[in-house]
């Protein structure tokens, strides 16, 4: 299906496999889009292909597919056709003629801006470092957003047969970063002289595509055009008015900084509520405006009231079928500690089918275990349950929400689960311990979601607000002001927010809101940058501490 010669590097061949589909969920047909005079995936495949690289465009048999491989053929670029959601089925396709001690690239055709020379520079790195896995890790590796890649053996791509979860397989390389010796890259490897992590160069939304090709348009030869003269324009290219969200990557995937909860939109939650649920035009005012501004997940729950049920209404009526949804399964607190593995099946059936049919999805893309117990009560049979269902394509991917780090390291123990939620904020110093830190880092590809940034709404407001047993209120709230004077931060929001976006550890912030300024204020201020480690030393000082009362509001 392809006539590639792989590339040699100190004796080994090279070949990029270079992944592409037509039907992207945020931004449909994009691969096909004009980009310098080019179609998308055929300008990223000529601009790795350049001084004679082995570049195959791995594109799915589906028909959707088609014409997106007509083109190929026509432009000369080599292609391979495999399955359309098995993804790491059609990379080993794509490198069934090499050995395996040959070297696979892995570029995605969203993404223009790397070229040949970056990922020479890219299988150096790899070969000096004799890894098995080189990726890229966003943002701390210095690189703007869309700037990266992987590089691995075929051998390690071949032992990722073994992996069996639905995720894992669509996104290829899940099970390489959890098993194989990893080396991670960063920006100083490829001689950039500042950080560009600010900047963004993918193209998932029309925004980012509008952004990319007045970039193309500056350059002479959009083929021949030096990846680092492309990212020295993308400060100089305007965007939309409207602030755009920080993304991450993990696991293939791209997350807004900020996932956007729903608890509000289900019952009156949170202590400094005033004004209850939002309407239904707020409510969909809301949703509107955070995934204008970039947020790709929403985080409910069967607990929330009637979240689930309101939040699937909507999702149809604004027409947002590429947001992804991250629920929580139901507590199994009702079963007797010695139920049958059986029962408790049936128990986690009940709520994620429940869950789908309040959201109106066939497929909810991740399932937070929302109880720790239940994860470790009836021989994890809850948690057997829901690996069953991530196999049979109801659930993308396993998760669990913790209140401790010893909860959150069991969890970790576990490589079922991709996503942990733990509440994290400026007074909260449990999460920077060893123990945990060691845990977290062997488990580098696990997704960490931040709620309680701003304690619910504590860290905020005035002192009137807290807890009355807590009679150090006024002084915390008086060190925050002080520290958003000396730090330059805005507000208490920003300076919560800025906080927490210091740790790279830290994937996504669960924020919740109640009304349309409340996201406009939060989407703002995912924009300002992080505070330095100095910064984040001057705040951990600021603050003794705290009881843990204090920090787990079912105790209030």
């Amino acid at each position: 299906m392809h006539s590639a010669t792989a590339v040699r590097s100190c004796g080994r061949k090279v070949r990029i496999v270079l992944q592409a589909r037509t039907t992207s969920s945020r931004q449909p047909a994009k691969s096909l889009l004009p980009l310098g005079g080019l179609p998308l995936a055929i300008l990223c495949a000529k601009r790795l292909k350049r001084g004679g690289m082995d570049v195959l465009l791995a594109t799915s048999e589906d028909q959707s597919d088609d014409i997106l491989s007509a083109i190929a053929a026509r432009e000369g670029v080599a292609i391979f056709r495999g399955d359309l959601t098995d993804v790491l089925s059609r990379f080993i396709g794509a490198v069934a003629d090499l050995s395996n001690d040959d070297v696979v690239v892995r570029m995605t055709a969203d993404n223009p801006v790397p070229d040949a020379d970056f990922v020479a520079r890219l299988v150096e790195i790899f070969r000096r470092r004799g890894v098995s896995y080189l990726a890229s890790r966003w943002p701390e590796d210095g690189l703007p957003y869309g700037v990266g890649g992987e590089v691995f053996t075929v051998a390690a791509l071949r032992r990722a047969t073994h992996a069996v979860a639905a995720y894992e397989r669509e996104h290829v390389t899940p099970f390489l970063a959890a098993h194989e010796d990893v080396g991670v890259l960063l920006g100083n490897d490829l001689a950039l002289d500042r950080d560009c992590s600010n900047l963004r160069c993918t193209i998932d939304t029309l925004d980012d595509y509008l952004a990319m090709a007045r970039v193309f348009d500056l350059v002479a030869d959009p083929v021949m055009a030096d990846w680092r003269s492309l990212v020295q324009l993308l400060p100089s290219v305007p965007r939309q008015t409207t602030p755009a969200i920080p993304n991450v990557m993990r696991n293939g995937e791209s997350l807004g900084r900020i996932v956007l909860g729903t608890a509000q939109f289900g019952m009156t939650y949170g202590v400094t509520n005033r004004t209850g649920c939002p309407s239904d035009d707020e409510f969909r005012a809301i949703l509107r405006f955070a995934t204008s501004a970039g947020v790709t997940h929403i985080d409910t729950a069967r607990g929330y009231g009637t979240a689930e049920t309101r939040l699937g209404g909507e999702l149809v009526a604004v027409d947002l079928a590429g947001v992804h949804i991250i629920t929580k399964l139901a507590s199994l607190s009702m079963l007797h500690g010695k139920a049958d593995a059986s029962v408790v099946a049936e128990a986690v059936d009940a709520s994620v089918f429940r869950s789908c049919h309040a959201l109106q999805r066939r497929r909810i893309d991740v399932v937070l275990i929302h109880r720790f117990k239940d994860v470790i009560l009836w021989n994890g049979a809850a948690l057997d349950r829901l690996s069953a269902l991530v196999d049979e394509g109801i659930v993308g991917a396993i998760g669990a929400s913790v209140y401790t780090p010893a909860e959150a390291i069991r969890c970790l123990a576990d490589e079922r689960i991709q996503h942990i939620q733990i509440p994290f904020n400026l007074l909260d110093a449990r999460w920077l311990s060893e123990d945990f830190q060691t845990a977290l880092r062997e488990r580098p590809a696990v997704t960490v979601h931040a709620r309680s940034v701003f304690l619910q709404g504590l860290l905020i407001n005035s002192a009137r607000v807290w807890p009355e047993w807590f009679r150090r209120a006024d002084s915390v709230v008086g060190t925050i002001a002080q520290l958003c004077a000396a730090l330059d931060r805005r507000s208490a929001a920003d300076l919560c927010m800025a906080y927490v976006s210091a740790f790279p550890w830290i994937s996504t912030m669960v924020l919740g809101v109640e009304r349309l300024e409340q996201i406009e204020e939060l989407v703002a201020l995912a924009s300002a940058p992080p505070l330095s480690a100095g910064d984040v030393d001057v705040v951990r000082r600021a603050f003794p501490t705290v009881p843990s009362r204090l920090l787990h509001p079912g105790k209030w």
